[in-house]
């Protein structure tokens, strides 16, 4: 399986706004073309494409904790693999990828959230040895991982 990360740029964005989710799960993320819109006004946040083979089959963006600055914090703060793409090991693949990114800049500690009715994210972050800390003002569930 490869899978690898590259960086959102004028020749993959598009694949990455086409990318599609069930249903039942639009309500759980923000769209991608909204993400890539923040980034333009957000100068810490970081796009990834996800690719599997010369595919891309999702998308996710980090960025360092800035309000306030704490440069041992990092968020995983969009994630999603394309609906014909879930449930192979390709979202496991794609989380330690970056995650090995993110310890590489410094992290000690990397939060995430989702959607208390996204139980799959919930499953799939614990696995990967995230822990519940609390929720956000929004409901999300939040979650976090210490990096040794």
């Amino acid at each position: 399986m490869c899978i690898e990360l590259k960086e959102v740029t004028k020749d993959n964005w598009i694949d990455c706004i086409s990318l599609s989710l069930y249903p039942e799960q639009e309500g759980n993320l923000a769209s991608n073309v909204d993400s890539i819109a923040e980034s333009k006004f957000e100068p810490n946040n970081q796009l990834r494409a996800i690719y599997k083979d010369r595919k891309v089959i999702g998308f996710l963006a980090f960025c360092v904790e800035d309000d306030p600055p704490d440069p041992k914090l990092y968020w995983i703060f969009r994630f999603m693999i394309d609906k014909d793409f879930q449930g192979q090991g390709y979202g496991t693949k794609a989380l330690n990828l970056v995650i090995d990114e993110i310890k590489k800049l410094g992290a000690k500690r990397i939060h995430t959230m989702h959607k208390p009715k996204n139980k799959i994210a919930g499953k799939l972050y614990q696995k990967i040895v995230f822990s519940y800390i609390g929720s956000l003002d929004d409901g999300d569930l939040l979650m976090e991982m210490k990096i040794n």
